[in-house]
């Protein structure tokens, strides 16, 4: 009796936790395979086009999870989830996804600041080199796990101005694991999530923590002290300690961390696959990024209200708390409107204003992103401005002199 007193009280408990803690189930299909031309490294240099690649690989492990994991018992769930969870943060993710991306950051700011020659070294002794971002995923099969280098030089670059390039391109490889994190948030809750989300999502935001806190003395020449003492020479003080406790935080606090962490603890209990965001009565609990910026150190956080299954809004603000004094507020909408086609079932826009804010005025970007979606396939096309000026800019312009880019693409749904 007691026995069955206490099951009936949890599922009292799970049914009140998904009416008033837990968003609308998703009506899209969640996981995707995308081509897209921002995979043209050297004409497009997108930051935001070429993470449409890690992306499309974690959306396709889910998928591959969802078809092979063991789910008739708790036992079976939790062997499968736990045995994926340490094959993903220590084998696939580090070797195939973040590192790549990672170096790419930085390959990325290099050519946006004006080089062309970008080598990459996929190997921890810096004797094995790739010519392209994905000659580098494809080749790490016989490194995995190891560190990866990315060197150029930067030509006609304005002497006064070193510095501040050379930090803007060391930042980039953190900056684009954070990036990651974000995107993998903003999908689940825009199409929901699944299982391994939360290890992809988890390793993304651990890494740069992990690098920041090295022992600069036994570690020499990385990202977090070349960081720390350009920050220095141009009059911040900024250190490696800074970017471990701010990573930490931004991990620590998100409700993106404890959204996925509890779908996958109810993934184990009840074998449900599907992942979603924490929210009451429609307002999303907070997310944080950490972003290292020329004007200094920056703190995200991004909320979202969903109006109904079609209507939803995003608002987020990032300040830099330790440097300049600089703002950006950006606020978007998605909306998701059913197209009474055979072949086609939605079409979703999603704009995005981007508002920095400091002593030199008003600094202006923004996005459009437009998706048709069917049942097997759809196609999207976005467009941004990137305005150099301002955080978002700076960390993911393709060009200086060309801040206009225009992604398109087609994506497979995996069911």
């Amino acid at each position: 009796m007691n026995l069955f007193l206490f099951r009936f009280a949890i599922c009292i408990l799970i049914s009140l936790l998904e009416s008033f803690l837990f968003a609308l189930e998703n009506k899209e299909i969640p996981n995707r395979f995308t081509l897209t031309n921002g995979y043209l490294e050297e004409s497009f240099n997108s930051n935001e086009g070429m993470a449409y690649f890690p992306m499309s690989i974690y959306e396709t492990y889910d998928w591959g999870f969802r078809k092979i994991s063991a789910d008739k018992y708790g036992f079976g769930r939790f062997s499968s989830w736990f045995i994926s969870g340490l094959f993903q943060m220590f084998y696939f993710n580090s070797t195939y996804m973040s590192t790549p991306y990672h170096e790419f950051g930085h390959g990325t700011r290099f050519r946006s600041l004006g080089s062309n020659n970008i080598t990459y070294y996929i190997d921890s002794n810096h004797t094995v080199t790739a010519g392209s971002y994905f000659e580098m995923v494809f080749n790490r099969v016989n490194y995995s796990n190891e560190g990866a280098a990315t060197s150029s030089v930067i030509i006609s670059q304005n002497p006064n101005d070193s510095i501040k390039n050379d930090l803007i391109v060391s930042a980039g490889g953190m900056n684009n694991e954070i990036l990651l994190s974000k995107l993998i948030t903003e999908r689940v809750y825009d199409r929901g999530g699944s299982v391994p989300d939360f290890f992809f999502y988890l390793e993304n935001k651990l890494s740069p923590y992990n690098y920041s806190s090295l022992n600069t003395s036994e570690f020499k020449g990385g990202d977090p002290q070349t960081i720390q003492n350009d920050y220095a020479s141009l009059g911040k003080n900024i250190t490696t300690t800074d970017l471990k406790n701010s990573y930490l935080f931004s991990l620590l606090a998100s409700g993106s961390f404890y959204s996925l962490l509890w779908g996958d603890l109810y993934y184990i209990g009840t074998g449900n696959h599907n992942v979603k965001t924490i929210d009451i009565y429609g307002v999303s609990l907070p997310d944080f990024s950490t972003y290292i910026n020329s004007k200094g150190l920056s703190m995200e956080t991004m909320m979202h209200y969903r109006v109904n299954e079609v209507l939803t809004f995003g608002l987020s603000y990032e300040k830099v708390y330790i440097g300049d004094n600089y703002d950006q507020i950006s606020p978007q909408f998605r909306y998701v409107m059913k197209l009474n086609s055979g072949m086609l079932k939605y079409f979703i826009a999603k704009p995005q204003l981007i508002i920095g804010l400091g002593n030199n005025g008003v600094d202006l970007g923004g996005s459009l992103l437009s998706e048709v979606e069917g049942d097997y396939l759809g196609l999207f096309l976005k467009y941004t401005y990137y305005n150099q000026n301002n955080l978002y800019g700076e960390r993911n312009i393709p060009f200086i002199n060309k801040p206009n880019e225009i992604l398109g693409g087609v994506f497979f749904n995996l069911f």
